[in-house]
């Protein structure tokens, strides 16, 4: 007597739950250590950033030395590229790139937890800029002191960088993305130029004093380092809770699992006919 099985469904569970995000980037995250070292790296921009408005440690003369001699050695192609990337990573052009990378992130992952974690990697360490400069309060660099300042900023807060600080927060987000991959190297090399190119270009410009634009770096993998582990656990939990929720509904793959089927134990008959 012929056995009959169900067919086997190509297609996962919906119940099963999605692989961890960013498998290879949870490998080296040390939570305590990562947590030490973002707590460290943002206490010590905040300090850093008050002692220099109040004057102390000599860094407001090497600040100026160095933004007048970058002044006086203005080249075109170099003054193109500063004012390209003031566009670029201002308030307005700058949240388009965020939100692109988070539809391309959302898009081709189709996991909501993905797309939101890159969007606080590569907009944090903005926040986090944005609100130490009102805490800081220091000045940016005076026109009139320089030889050639290419752009000329209203008033506002000069530490640290704003710009910087999307930059960095987009080049984390990228590696984030690339890290365990073959061309991951290639993209952290790359990443790092694209922060230190946008650093020098707002000293260049003459509206970012040197230090402002390390700060901004330090402060933004300080942030990125001390958010992304507690994140990471956040999606886990409401991931796990999540699952057990989907296999409890009642049309869930645990009301109707697939698998081998059993012999049947009441086979049909049919007058005149008998499966053989």
């Amino acid at each position: 007597m012929t056995v009959l099985h169900r067919p086997r469904s190509s297609a996962l569970p919906r119940g099963r739950t999605a692989p961890p995000l960013f498998p290879a980037v949870r490998a080296v995250v040390h939570d305590r250590a990562w947590t030490a070292w973002g707590a460290t790296g943002v206490t010590g921009v905040v300090v850093a950033g008050l002692l220099i408005t109040s004057g102390a440690g000599g860094v407001g003369e090497v600040d100026l030395a160095l933004a007048q001699h970058a002044s006086r050695t203005h080249v075109p192609v170099l003054d193109g590229a500063a004012l390209l990337v003031d566009r670029l990573l201002g308030p307005q052009l700058g949240a388009a790139l965020v939100l692109l990378l988070t539809v391309a992130v959302w898009v081709l992952s189709r996991r909501a937890a993905a797309a939101l974690t890159v969007l606080g990697v590569a907009a944090g360490p903005w926040a986090a800029a944005e609100l130490l400069k009102v805490v800081v309060q220091r000045d940016r660099p005076d026109p009139g002191l320089l030889v050639d300042p290419l752009i000329v900023e209203p008033h506002s807060f000069s530490f640290p960088s704003g710009h910087t600080a999307l930059a960095t927060g987009l080049a984390l987000a990228f590696v984030l993305l690339a890290w365990g991959r073959r061309g991951a190297p290639v993209v952290v090399a790359t990443a790092a130029l694209g922060v230190v190119g946008a650093g020098l270009s707002r000293v260049w410009a003459g509206v970012h004093w040197p230090s402002d634009t390390v700060a901004s770096v330090v402060l933004g993998c300080s942030v990125v380092a001390l958010l992304l582990p507690p994140w990471l656990r956040l999606v886990d939990r409401v991931g796990g809770r999540a699952a057990p929720a989907l296999s409890a509904h009642p049309g869930g793959p645990s009301a109707h699992p697939v698998g081998p089927s059993a012999p049947n134990s009441s086979p049909t008959t049919d007058p005149g006919r008998t499966r053989s």
